[in-house]
Order: structure tokens, then C-alpha cells, then sequence
């Protein structure tokens, strides 16, 4: 079960990183909205991979909490999109210090 658990943990970190990195691709001169917004070309695959890397949080979450205790799964979740979250900021930091 704990080897499901990381596995599904992976790949929703991997799907939740590629998200951002479709948004930054096709956005190269825009800022990013985290998570709430829309960028200024959004195209569809990018709803697809974050609700996928949604549904694999969920499970790792479930499967977490019930072998650590409630609070291992939502820090799983939270450890799990920081990659994208750190690559989204450092694309902002590059177009901001490219506007000013």
C-alpha cells in the first residue's frame, strides 16, 4: 500500500511540474497565475494534467493519511507541488526582472 501510495505521490508531482512547465512554454513573456487565474493562453491539456495530478494527490492523501495519520497526507500533498510551485515562481521572477 505505502509503495502505491509513492508512486501515485510521484507522479502527481511529475503531472503537477509538466502543467507548469505547458503554461510557461506557450506564456514565455507572461506571468503565471498559481493556481487561480488564467494566463493569457491556456490551452486545454493543462486542465487535463492538474486534474489528473489532482485525482493521484487524492489517492496519496487517502493512502497516506490512513498509514501516518491525517496530517502525513496533506503534508504529502503540500511537499508534492512544490516543484511546479518553485518553477511558476521563477518564471514570474524572470519576466518581472525582463519588464523592468
Amino acid at each position: 500500500m505505502e509503495l502505491i501510495a509513492i508512486v501515485l505521490w510521484v507522479l502527481a508531482a511529475v503531472l503537477l511540474t509538466a502543467s507548469f512547465d505547458m503554461l510557461r512554454l506557450v506564456n514565455p513573456d507572461s506571468r503565471l497565475p498559481f493556481f487561480f487565474g488564467k494566463p493569457p493562453i491556456n490551452p486545454p491539456q493543462v486542465y487535463v494534467l492538474r486534474f489528473l495530478a489532482l485525482l493521484c494527490f487524492l489517492g496519496t492523501g487517502w493512502m497516506f493519511g490512513d498509514l501516518y495519520g491525517t496530517a502525513a497526507g496533506a503534508i504529502a500533498i503540500l511537499l508534492g507541488a512544490l516543484p511546479g510551485c518553485i518553477r511558476n515562481l521563477l518564471h514570474n521572477r524572470r519576466v518581472a526582472a525582463a519588464e523592468a
